[in-house]
């Protein structure tokens, strides 16, 4: 990444291994494309549900060139599934684009492709009747 790892809490202090979560799943998304600008993480506690209990929201944002891949809200009750859960999806988005960039730049260079031109030549007697030389060679 050009541009360090951003994690941001809302209305909780991270402990020390969940830092050390996030940062080692950030890295590993390199793996998977070499080319992200930046990455952002959101870790947030909304107000306490009364059916639910606690559930922890994380959101990632990574900026890549031309476009940015947003992941939204993955909520659990655990804190590290949440995690690992948005960084599924994220190692997810990025495969996608991955996958989609190789196939347009592939196709780009299929249209550039040309097919070879003919020679000026002259159809032979065998050739006016629908027979090529191939067939005749072995006719």
């Amino acid at each position: 990444m050009k541009i360090p790892l951003r994690v941001s809490t809302r209305k909780l202090t991270l402990s020390k291994s969940a830092q050390d979560s996030i940062k080692s799943k950030a890295k590993k998304l390199e793996q998977f494309y070499d080319k992200i600008i930046a990455c952002r993480v959101v870790v947030e506690k909304p107000h306490r549900h009364k059916n639910h209990g606690v559930l922890f929201h994380v959101s990632i944002d990574i900026s890549l060139p031309g476009t940015e891949l947003a992941v939204k809200r993955e909520s659990n009750e655990d804190l590290y599934v949440a995690i690992r859960d948005a960084f599924d999806v994220a190692r997810r988005q990025l495969l996608n684009h991955s996958r989609k960039r190789k196939d347009k730049v592939n196709k780009s260079m299929l249209d550039k492709l040309h097919e070879p031109e003919l020679e000026n030549f002259e159809l032979g007697e065998e050739e006016r009747y629908g027979y090529t030389a191939y067939e005749l060679d072995y006719a």
